[in-house]
């Protein structure tokens, strides 16, 4: 039942990816283990299944163009391309998209009188009224997400001198996660077992000497 619950998933996401209008959407391979390998795009969040339908691991690439193609550069546009590509995981679990709209109207009424006077002559006024409508519509939309990774590796990492751009591939699995999740419970286990409320790394607590001596 479970296995053609996954078929079925496998089906839809072929049907999407073969779809005219998003043909470039993404691609689904099967792997040799029964399981299956979905990849939206070429920058983008790629996820693999086991041969049960269990998530195997997940992964994402980015790459950012490189302004100066010396090390210090490229350096610098690698670090960006790995918080992206870590942003993109955290978007592809959840994220929240908002839109508004703003309608503004504005009335401003202009009364403006002239007077002209001549020698002997009468007095010639002139009045004109000038009212002003401004209309507006301000449409914005948002979108947030945020979250916590555990386990998160760099896989690749590396730069094209004819494009002129940096990439990494950053990705979290199965092992990655047990064993992130195994040193912080074994850290904590090292901080609760330290004596006198020192911590794991050996950070004494406080304290205060003071001599014995009275009469000094």
């Amino acid at each position: 039942m479970f296995r053609s619950n996954l078929k079925f998933a496998f089906a839809v996401i072929l049907l999407l990816a073969s779809s005219p209008t998003i043909a470039t959407a993404g691609s689904v391979a099967e792997t040799g283990n029964g399981g299956a390998v979905w990849q939206a795009g070429v920058d983008g969040v790629e996820v693999e299944w086991n041969g049960d339908g269990s998530v195997k691991r997940i992964s994402s690439r980015f790459s950012t163009p490189v302004e100066f193609g010396d090390r210090r550069g490229i350096s610098k546009a690698q670090i960006i391309a790995e918080e992206k590509a870590k942003a993109s995981i955290v978007r592809f679990l959840e994220q929240s998209v908002s839109t508004t709209r703003v309608t503004t109207e504005m009335q401003n009424d202009l009364n403006q009188a002239t007077q002209e006077r001549q020698t002997g002559a009468k007095a010639n006024v002139k009045k004109v009224d000038q009212r002003i409508m401004i209309e507006s519509l301000t449409e914005v939309t948002t979108s947030f997400a945020a979250g916590k990774l555990r386990g998160v590796i760099v896989l690749e990492k590396g730069y094209d001198d004819k494009t002129e751009e940096a990439w990494v591939v950053v990705g979290i699995s199965d092992k990655t996660i047990k064993a992130a999740s195994g040193v912080k419970a074994m850290s904590e286990e090292q901080k609760s077992a330290a004596p006198n409320g020192a911590d794991g790394l050996g950070k004494q607590p406080s304290e205060v000497k003071r001599s014995n001596q009275k009469d000094w």
